[in-house]
């Protein structure tokens, strides 16, 4: 019984996120985003070799400049992934992205996409973005693209970049995004 209800309030949080319009101010735009970044984690299974331990941490990474200013602390500072507690890591170098379980590439690092997807081509990191062209993310290998329809956050999902890294995506996560397909041609 127990599971049922956790399944329910993270799908009802989940519809909540999509149905809740937001204020033009930036910040909540960022608070909602830094809150499904969170609910993206708990619809992926890793595999067992991504942890070193059941209880070692689970890495969210934010690559460049961190737009979520105090709400990624806030919506993730004291959950936990599993058996996992959360660890928010803001990296300065692509390097340090293959130690990740979940990272966002910010904005600031667009023109760097090409080069930063390929250094993670089958590493088992759940890749987010919110550049400009998610369909181009989607093509380079990201995982989720979020973008803005109106003036509610939405997510477009690339399945097979993801289950080439060895990520499971739930069908629930696939079944809430505009499309599961992002990036392939049509």
């Amino acid at each position: 019984m127990g599971v049922l209800r956790a399944w329910i309030a993270v799908i009802s949080t989940f519809w909540i996120l999509f149905k809740l319009p937001l204020a033009q101010a930036e910040t909540s735009e960022y608070q909602i985003k830094a809150a499904m970044l969170y609910n993206f984690a708990l619809f992926v299974e890793w595999p067992a070799q991504a942890f070193s331990s059941d209880l070692s941490p689970f890495a969210v990474c934010v690559l460049g400049k961190d737009p979520f200013g105090p709400w990624l602390k806030h919506e993730l500072g004291e959950a936990k992934v599993g058996t996992h507690p959360v660890e928010i890591r803001i990296l300065e170098k692509a390097d340090d992205a293959r130690n990740c379980h979940l990272l966002f590439i910010s904005r600031s690092e667009e023109s760097h996409l090409q080069s930063l997807l390929g250094q993670l081509q089958n590493a088992a990191v759940l890749i987010i973005s919110d550049v400009t062209d998610i369909t181009d993310f989607c093509r380079k290998g990201g995982m989720i693209g979020l973008l803005m329809k109106g003036n509610r956050v939405r997510f477009e999902l690339n399945a097979n970049a993801a289950a080439k890294a060895g990520l499971k995506i739930s069908s629930k996560l696939e079944r809430v995004a505009r499309s599961a397909k992002c990036g392939e041609a049509e």
